[in-house]
Formats: structure tokens, sequence, C-alpha cells
């Protein structure tokens, strides 16, 4: 991760966090979320008109809208419309979206694999974000908690982008729970667009956002990574999930208190910074 230079600095200290600018190319970040991994075949359509293309660019054919089609696992690669390829990119026009397996997903769909089947989602940031904050937490959690998790979700993310060889983060609970576009609430993109491209940095990295459920009373501390610490949680709930990080409840009774989605983040994640990614 290169180094960051702050400017800008705005707002006050707000236990020990600070709101401010950073200065990086981050504008229109692409997520990869893996979708599906298996050797089954897969259920895809797209709701415009779409290309199937290579990993050259090369157009191999065309996906009419509203139709189901099977992609299948093979030796040579994808079958998928009369073709097969190693890499087959569903490329929907302007504005389609594209479904895998009865879900419909914004943006591109990278499909790859030699007798197994790989789905990828290439997906706008903060469409991805929307999407996790009402898979993680809901409309029944109040908006400053909300707020906590888009913030979360976001800094989590760009944490681990390109950490892996096809895909930056799994669809399901082994990194954050994505469903595309069938999970948006009106709750989740408002704290999405009220966060927008706040992230917490610390020692010049994007923070690893760890969270969960809730934590029993007491979070669990990360030997090596100062701001993920144990400390007392307020949620009244025992502890489900790993305890590290954020407690989603313990967000939820500190908004219940007044606190604002700044001070819920600089208590779960001590020491952190806030920033915002240039538009």
């Amino acid at each position: 991760m290169k180094a960051w230079r702050w400017v800008g600095l705005t707002g006050s200290l707000v236990l020990g966090a600070l709101l401010g600018w950073i200065e990086a190319a981050w504008a229109g970040v692409t997520v990869r979320v893996e979708l599906a991994n298996s050797r089954a075949p897969l259920v895809v359509g797209v709701s415009v008109p779409a290309q199937l293309t290579n990993s050259r660019g090369e157009i191999l054919a065309e996906l009419p809208p509203m139709q189901g089609f099977m992609a299948q696992p093979s030796p040579q690669g994808v079958r998928l419309q009369g073709v097969v390829s190693p890499v087959l990119f569903i490329k929907p026009e302007e504005g389609g979206m594209v479904a895998v397996n009865g879900h419909w997903y914004p943006g591109e769909v990278l499909l790859t694999g030699h007798n197994l089947l790989m789905a990828i989602n290439y997906v706008d940031l903060e469409d991805y974000v929307a999407s996790v904050v009402d898979a993680e937490m809901g409309a029944r959690f109040l908006p400053e908690a909300l707020k906590a998790q888009a913030v979360a979700a976001r800094s989590y993310v760009l944490y681990h982008r390109n950490s892996r060889g096809w895909f930056d983060v799994f669809s399901d609970t082994r990194s954050q729970v994505y469903r595309g576009l069938s999970q948006r609430s009106v709750a989740a993109l408002e704290a999405t667009w009220a966060t927008r491209g706040v992230v917490m940095v610390y020692g010049g990295q994007f923070v690893n956002a760890m969270y969960s459920a809730s934590s029993g009373g007491q979070t669990v501390g990360v030997s090596g990574i100062p701001y993920l610490m144990s400390l007392p949680d307020v949620s009244p709930y025992p502890k489900h999930g790993h305890g590290i990080g954020m407690s989603q409840w313990g967000a939820q009774e500190l908004a219940r208190q007044g606190w604002n989605y700044r001070q819920i983040l600089a208590y779960y994640y001590r020491g952190v910074r806030l920033g915002r990614l240039p538009e």
C-alpha cells in the first residue's frame, strides 16, 4: 500500500479519530467478489443485451436479455452459448445487470475455470457497500449504526483488495455477506450515501475492519494489530461470531444512546483516522 498524504484536515477530534481527506487515486473503485466456485453448472442471464468476451476483449457471442443460459465447466474452460473459453466476461450494456443462479448483480461477471466454475462480480465499490450494509445489518438498525457498518465494510474490502489472484473478497461470511441488488434497502442506501467514500486508515493503510454480530460483553483483541484490542462491549446479546472489532449490536446500542457513527467507529477501532476517498 502506498504512503498516504493527508490534506485539508477538517472537523474536530472525536475520541481519537480525525475526519480528513486522502489524496490518492481511488475514484471509481471496482471490487471483485467471488459469487460461486464449484463443479456444478450455473444459470446466468442479463437484464439488457450483453456481450461475451474473452481475456483479450474479443467478442465471442451475444446474450439476449431476460433469458436463462447454462454456464458449464469443461476441461477446456467455461462452456456458454456455444463458445468455450478459459475466461469469459459477461458485459451488459450500460446500466444492465447480470443474474447468477437467481440473484441479480450490477456490473460485469467473470466466469473462469477448468473442470470447475468460478463466477466473480466486478462491481462498483459503493454498490457493493450498500448491499453489504443491508445483508450484514438491515433496516432494523438505527441510521448511525448503519453508517458505522458502511464505513467498516468499505474499509474492510479496500484492505483486502488485490489480496487474492482472481478476486478480492468472498460473498459470504468468510469476508462480508454480499447479495447484489437483491439486498439493498432504502436505509442501507441512505447510510452508504451519507458516508460515501469515508474510510478508516491506520499507519498509512486501510483498516482491516473486522466485526461480528455480538461479542458477549467483551470484544476479542488481535495480537499485533493495535486498533483491534479487547474492549468492553455494551451489546446485550451473547457472543455471536468471532467477537473481533466492532460489535454490530453494540453499535446499535451506542447509536440508541446518541452516539454518531464516528464515535462508534473510534470506540471499536482505537487510534484509526477517518478519511474520504476523492470523488
